[in-house]
């Protein structure tokens, strides 16, 4: 029997000796469908970055928090042994969180940043902060054994995927979640028309909305809102079409588009923004 023989047995056991990595975390959370879920992903960026701070017992205590009442299945079915919480592929899941610019913005990560004496585990050798000789170990391992390149696009392309970020996927993304791609730009890169919001009979665009909804903003102008942005708009700020399309009209395009997606990452579920007509308080 050949070596390549004997890895083909062996390779789906690789996790026994090295644990989970970035595509089997990827590959698991593909099992709970989670595109264009913001909320969920919300909870699970905050779930694995709790994670990765805390022990198995405490961690399990915090997801039987009512707020996860919904999620905790959907863990269950993805990332679980046994119907317990698979502690080693979370917290690698909030560590490769932790290199994301969104983490900037959770005081639970930056309060753990400091404690680790740098930004994620691949920043630096772990030798700066206050982690007990045990943590520090772990986590010197967790860091040995995984790829950076593979765990900061494991972050970025999960929070695309759940629209918790705009952006086209990188080639490395959408690999890590199957999306589908044409060369090397991904399928979410390529805005689909949908009807101008003006010109559908019923004032709002298709129901079926595609990866980019385009609205006529002018006679002569239109704009390409990715879903994400729209969504958020429509459904957690709970704005009409024509109050989108206003706003899209007098702040420009790119700045409509920048300053929802910096709403989106700081309130993803909206819990501290209220419906209103214009944002020029958050885009300062």
């Amino acid at each position: 029997m050949s070596a390549t023989s004997i890895n083909d047995l062996l390779n789906d056991k690789l996790f026994q000796v090295i644990g989970s990595t970035p595509e089997s975390i990827a590959e698991s959370l593909q099992k709970i469908e989670l595109k264009d879920k913001a909320i969920e992903g919300a909870q699970i960026f905050a779930i694995a970055i709790f994670a990765a701070a805390v022990n198995k017992p405490t961690l399990e205590t915090f997801l039987a928090d009512a707020r996860f009442a919904n999620i905790r299945p959907l863990l269950t079915s993805a990332l679980s042994i046994q119907g317990r919480a698979n502690m080693t592929a979370i917290t690698l899941l909030g560590h490769c969180f932790l290199t994301s610019e969104m983490a900037s913005d959770v005081v639970f990560a930056t309060e753990f940043r400091k404690k680790m004496g740098q930004d994620h585990l691949w920043d630096g050798s772990l030798e700066q902060g206050s982690l007990s000789d045990k943590q520090r170990g772990i986590m010197k391992e967790k860091k040995r054994v995984t790829d950076p390149i593979k765990a900061k696009a494991l972050a970025s392309g999960f929070l695309k995927w759940t629209g918790l970020l705009g952006g086209a996927f990188t080639d490395l993304e959408a690999s890590l979640f199957n999306i589908q791609t044409t060369g090397s730009v991904s399928e979410s890169k390529k805005p689909a028309r949908a009807e101008s919001a003006e010109s559908s009979p019923s004032g709002s665009p298709s129901r079926s909305i595609p990866r980019a909804v385009t609205f006529r903003i002018s006679d002569t102008k239109e704009a390409s809102i990715p879903e994400n942005v729209y969504l958020y708009r429509k459904n957690i700020m709970g704005m009409s079409d024509s109050e989108i399309i206003e706003i899209a009209r007098s702040m420009g395009e790119s700045e409509f588009i920048k300053a929802t997606e910096k709403l989106i990452r700081r309130d993803p579920d909206g819990t501290k923004v209220k419906a209103q007509s214009t944002i020029a308080g958050a885009s300062k």
